[in-house]
C-alpha cells in the first residue's frame, strides 16, 4: 500500500472514531478498516482483566471464523506479546509460530505474524492488535509506530466505554457472586417474558436454595459463608448457557431464568447443578465438609406467562423439595407439584 493511501485510510479511521461510528457496530467496521490499513487478516481490541487480555471487539474476519471465543483465545499478560509490548508501547512478531510466548490457540489457527500496541500509558488496560494468517509479508517498524499512534487515540474512548460498562455492572450485579441482582431480574425478566409471548417460545425458571447454609455461617463465620456462595455461583455459571439469566435473589437463594427451555430441559439443568455442587469439598482448618442444594422448577406457556406467577410456582416447588428432605429437585406442574 502506497504511503499516500495509508495516510488517507488512517485519517478516515480517526474521523470515523471521532464521529462515534463504533457505537453503531461495536467497533466492527472500524476494526475492518484497521485490518485493511495494515494489510492484515484481522484486527481486535483487547481488555485487560484478571491477568489476561480478552479480545472482545474483533473485525469481521475473526468474528465470522465460526470458532472465535474470547475466553478460548485469551492472552496471559506476562507470558505473551502483550507483556513485551508494555515496555515500548508496541511489539512486532513476524514469526508467531516460533515465538516462545505464543498462545497455543492462536498458533493452532495458523497465525503467522502479529503486531500489538498497548492501550493506556502509565496504566495499560488493553491492546490493539492486528494479525496475518494468509500472508508471509512481515510487519515493519513503521507499522508498529502507526499502530501505537492509533492505540493512543483509541485509548481514550475504549477506557470510557469500559468505565461505563463497569458502572452498569455494579448497578445490575451482586457484588459478591457477580451474578445478576434482584433489580435486574425484575426488569429484564419481564422483558424476556414479553419476548416469549411475542415469539411463542417456552420459558422456565429454576429457584435454588442452599441447604442448612445458616449452620455454615454460625460454625465457620461469614467469610466461609461468602466462599460457599461464590463457589455455588461458579457452579451455576458452568452449567448454564450464555442466554440464561443467573440471579442471586437474596441471601442463599438463587434463580435461573431459561429462555427457549421447557420444563423437562430446565429440570435437567437443575439436577446438573445440584449434582455438581454436591461434589464440591470445602475446607476450614483440618475440617472438610460438603453442602447440598434444593431446587424448584417451573415453566409457563408463552400466551400465559407472568413473572410473579412463575416465581410463585418455582417457590412452591422449592418448598416441597425442602419439606421432602432437601438435596433434591422438584418440578411444578398444573396438576400439582411433582
Amino acid at each position: 500500500m502506497e504511503c499516500e493511501e495509508k495516510i488517507e485510510k488512517l485519517l478516515s479511521i480517526i474521523e470515523r472514531v471521532a464521529s462515534g461510528e463504533y457505537e453503531r457496530d461495536n467497533w466492527r467496521g472500524i476494526l475492518d478498516s484497521v485490518a485493511e490499513l495494515f494489510e492484515a487478516d484481522g484486527a481486535a481490541i483487547g481488555e485487560l482483566k484478571e491477568g489476561y487480555v480478552y479480545y472482545t471487539k474483533v473485525s469481521s474476519f475473526i468474528a465470522k471464523s465460526g470458532e472465535y471465543d474470547p475466553e478460548k483465545f485469551k492472552v496471559p499478560v506476562w507470558r505473551s506479546a502483550f507483556g513485551e509490548a508494555i515496555k515500548r508501547g508496541y511489539l512486532i512478531v513476524n514469526d508467531y509460530q516460533s515465538y516462545d510466548r505464543a498462545v497455543e490457540e492462536w498458533k493452532r489457527i495458523g497465525l503467522k505474524a502479529k503486531l500489538v500496541a498497548v492501550l493506556g500509558d502509565k496504566e495499560p488496560f488493553g491492546s490493539l492488535s492486528v494479525g496475518r494468517l494468509r500472508s508471509d509479508k512481515p510487519f515493519t517498524e513503521e507499522d508498529g509506530k502507526i499502530l501505537r499512534s492509533l492505540a493512543f487515540i483509541f485509548s481514550f474512548i475504549v477506557r470510557e466505554e469500559i468505565e461505563k460498562r463497569r458502572l452498569m455492572e455494579r448497578a445490575i450485579k451482586d457484588h459478591l457472586t457477580k451474578l445478576y441482582n434482584r433489580f435486574y431480574f425484575e426488569e429484564e425478566g419481564n422483558r424476556e417474558l414479553e419476548r416469549a409471548r411475542r415469539y411463542g417460545y417456552p420459558l422456565s425458571l429454576i429457584m435454588l436454595d442452599l441447604d442448612n447454609f445458616k449452620q455454615i455461617n454460625d460454625r465457620y463465620g461469614h467469610q466461609k459463608g461468602d466462599e460457599v456462595l461464590i463457589k455455588f455461583a461458579d457452579v451455576i455459571r458452568k452449567n448454564i448457557r450464555r442466554t440464561d439469566m443467573p440471579v442471586r435473589y437474596g441471601g442463599e437463594e438463587f434463580l435461573i431464568l431459561l429462555p427457549h427451555t421447557n420444563l423437562e430441559e430446565a429440570a435437567k439443568v437443575a439436577e446438573r447443578i445440584r449434582e455438581s455442587f454436591s461434589k464440591v469439598v470445602f475446607r476450614e482448618g483440618s475440617e472438610a465438609f460438603r453442602l447440598t442444594v434444593s431446587a424448584g422448577v417451573a415453566s409457563c406457556e408463552p400466551e400465559d406467562c407472568a413473572l410473579e406467577n412463575l416465581l410463585h410456582k418455582a417457590d412452591k416447588a422449592l418448598y416441597q423439595a425442602k419439606r421432602e428432605g432437601k438435596n433434591r429437585t422438584v418440578v411444578f406442574s398444573h396438576q400439582g407439584v411433582n
